[in-house]
């Protein structure tokens, strides 16, 4: 896989780093640390994402290998939604492991080049990985709390403000029917009490 392969974005281009000095230096390595503020929410994306702006940290170790650039570390940020229940603001922290072996173009065959990711003009292109680590971390159905009782189908209500609250819904075929038991019961009440 390549990254011409995957849609860009300015995390793309904040998360590539220069392995030049490692290629061919098997045994050699280099940590890095950098922090780049999240990029604009996908509309129709992830329910969790890192508000735009908001930091995203990445702390990597570059190791050369005999088969390409190891990349090992942490991805950090803070991930913000809503709750799937009641619409009320959620926060998640998510502290995610990276690990990905960039091979060299020439030590992949040619049928395995479609599931590998790649060094491309020595550089390590990380935006696609912490995407994908931050997405796999994300809660997909994000709650307030376990327990949230959410919003009432039928009037949008917050159920939290009270509990007890319902409505007495009748299938519009049998609504004729509903003063017909009321009716019954009335005529009932009035014939006991001449008795």
């Amino acid at each position: 896989m390549t990254t011409d392969d995957i849609p860009t974005s300015p995390l793309d281009d904040a998360l590539r780093f220069d392995a030049v000095d490692l290629v061919g230096r098997t045994g050699t390595h280099r940590r890095v640390e950098r922090t780049v503020p999240a990029p604009a929410r996908e509309a129709g994306g992830l329910a969790m994402q890192v508000p735009e702006g908001d930091d995203i940290a990445v702390e990597i170790e570059l190791e050369s290998v005999v088969e390409g650039i190891y990349v090992h570390g942490t991805v950090t940020a803070e991930l913000e939604g809503e709750c799937s229940r009641c619409l009320d603001p959620v926060e998640q922290d998510v502290d995610v492991r990276l690990d990905e072996l960039f091979l060299y173009p020439e030590k992949v065959r040619a049928e395995e080049r479609e599931d590998a990711v790649l060094l491309e003009d020595d550089e390590v292109h990380l935006g696609p990985l912490v995407r994908d680590a931050l997405a796999m971390e994300a809660d997909e159905r994000p709650l307030c709390r376990e327990d949230c009782p959410g919003l009432c189908a039928q009037c949008g209500f917050r159920m939290e403000d009270d509990p007890e609250h319902h409505h007495e819904v009748i299938d519009e075929r049998f609504a004729a029917l509903k003063g017909l038991f009321d009716d019954d019961a009335q005529g009932e009440d009035a014939q006991d009490g001449k008795a």
